[in-house]
């Protein structure tokens, strides 16, 4: 009999696992009480863009207690003045608001629950597209690796950003949505052209988050800018690097943008805090640390200091006088003439990044029946691990890192262009050089609150193991496999999966290898991962 479509509970088992795993993640996050995040005193560089008043009544009471889901609308004169601080988070959070008051006609500007609820939809939309990239592995892996990745997306230190007014959210969403697009990008799956696309506008979401995400634009932009893209007309050997071209000119305008828009007081508050909290407390005399960077031995005294304290290195009365030495330019030259120093940072850091999370934001709304300040912990097990391990210090988190670039070059050695060994081994490898840039940025580039600037950090260093696993529990593809009927149409001239020398007409295949002049990312006929796609029947 004639082949038919494997469809049924295999075809539709990856459907199954989003629907459950968003299912899943509105319990987790929404009974038996909301959760969320409590406002810090930067919500307002969100909410009052959409209109929203992050500084009404209980603001007082509930700062950092509390989380607030529920805002008003934003009246002239009745908050701090609105900079627009430059964020991709704009858009998802303007739409939901429009929707909240023109569509549900709900009062107020925007409830929060609603933000949880599409934080809910692209967890199953994720876990779906991660189903399918997995339906080559054995049923128990299969379930082994969507639990893990589940437990990541679900973990109280990335979860609770769904409610929150914190553009990291941003950021979290695009590189949760590039990790498995760029899988498929890697892997040359067939649907290879949506998936490079949807790579691109994640990883502009991710670099456009806020100004300390923008250095991730370097691992991004070097994973996108390495692939091919040939569409209609734009073929051939040069042709195929456009629009990788293009998505590396994008991140480089969208850094560009969230750098330069910065609002010139948040970018001199950052840098005054790595003074006070960073460098100062690492001098005997904090004046000369001040001193060294041009400012008066006397600001010596705000050691220890934040933006956030009762008196800070902003109030004093000479502080506008030197405000424009206070810069992240100005400290890196200081730090280049002191690498003792600089390396003493460097160290600094293990410890906010054990800790995993922060302590001092509440989880729970006014009236929950939580004291101010509690934190649920309804998924921690990241966060226990990883505080269980803070002894080890920089050495430890040196050789997580380690051991993450180690498995990823192993496996892709073991693997074949193409392959979902190879996608899940690079796209390991990327999340992983995001996790060491992202946890520079934070040493680096603010003193305060450096637990909470290292969750993009730890969300990448969370993925990136699992996607190790699930690549060494791959197959990788046997040189020589013959195609089956679908993936014939996949690997024809001028396909993306097809290599260049193919669409020109030369042979693919010496023997059972392949061609040795195909490009290093081509793919030859050997895909192990579809071959559940069709089943034959025996007559």
């Amino acid at each position: 009999m004639p082949a038919r479509p494997a469809g049924g509970a295999a075809g539709l088992a990856p459907v199954i696992c989003g629907v459950l795993a968003a299912s899943l993640m509105a319990a987790r996050l929404l009974l038996p009480v909301p959760v969320g995040m409590a406002n810090n005193g930067d919500a307002v560089r969100l909410m009052c863009q959409i209109g929203a008043n992050s500084h009404s009544p209980p603001w007082q009471t509930s700062q950092l207690a509390f989380v607030r889901f529920w805002y008003p609308f934003l009246r002239t004169g009745s908050g701090p003045p609105c900079l627009h601080y430059p964020t991709t988070l704009f858009p998802q959070t303007w739409l939901t608001a429009w929707i909240h008051q023109h569509v549900l006609g709900l009062p107020g500007v925007i409830d929060m629950r609603e933000l949880i609820i599409e934080y809910c939809v692209l967890v199953g939309v994720v876990m779906a597209i991660a189903a399918r990239l997995v339906t080559a592995l054995r049923p128990t892996a299969r379930i082994l690796i969507l639990i893990m990745l589940f437990l990541v997306l679900s973990e109280a230190t990335f979860a609770d950003y769904a409610a929150s007014p914190y553009t990291e959210s941003a950021a979290l969403y695009g590189l949760l949505v590039f990790a498995v697009a760029a899988v498929a990008v890697a892997a040359r799956a067939r649907w290879y052209h949506a998936a490079f696309m949807l790579a691109w506008a994640s990883a502009v979401l991710a670099v456009g988050a806020k100004t300390e995400t923008t250095t991730l634009a370097l691992p991004l932009a070097l994973f996108l800018g390495t692939r091919r893209f040939p569409a209609g007309s734009v073929r051939g050997r040069f042709g195929g690097r456009l629009i990788p071209a293009m998505c590396v000119l994008t991140l480089a305008i969208t850094a560009y943008w969230s750098l330069t828009r910065e609002p010139l007081n948040d970018a001199r508050a950052n840098a005054a805090d790595e003074l006070t909290m960073t460098i100062m407390p690492m001098f005997p005399d904090a004046g000369a640390a001040a001193a060294a960077l041009g400012l008066p031995r006397a600001f010596g005294r705000y050691s220890g200091t934040t933006w956030w304290s009762a008196n800070p290195i902003e109030n004093d009365p000479a502080y506008p006088r030197y405000a424009s030495r206070l810069t992240q330019a100005n400290l890196a030259r200081y730090l280049t003439g002191h690498p003792g120093l600089a390396e003493r940072i460097f160290a600094s850091g293990a410890g906010p990044y054990l800790t995993f999370r922060n302590t001092n934001l509440g989880s729970y709304p006014i009236g929950s029946g939580h004291a101010p300040g509690s934190q649920e912990c309804r998924d921690c097990l990241l966060m226990d691990v990883s505080r269980a391990m803070r002894w080890t210090g920089l050495a430890g988190v040196l050789a997580y890192w380690t051991a993450c670039l180690a498995g990823a070059a192993l496996l892709v050695r073991r693997s074949r262009p193409g392959d979902r060994r190879r996608g899940f081994a690079l796209v390991a490898l990327v999340l992983t050089g995001c996790t060491v840039i992202q946890y520079v940025t934070a040493v680096y580039g603010e003193g305060n609150e450096v637990i909470k600037h290292m969750v993009i950090a730890l969300f990448t260093a969370s993925i990136a193991p699992v996607w190790l696993l699930a690549g060494a529990l791959s197959k990788p593809s046997p040189p020589g496999l013959l195609l089956r009927s679908g993936e014939q149409d996949a690997a024809r001239p001028g396909s993306p999966i097809a290599p260049e020398s193919l669409s020109r007409g030369r042979p693919q295949l010496k023997g059972l290898g392949l061609d040795p002049v195909a490009a290093p990312d081509d793919v030859g006929h050997h895909i192990d991962s579809r071959r559940a796609d069709t089943v034959t029947e025996q007559p």
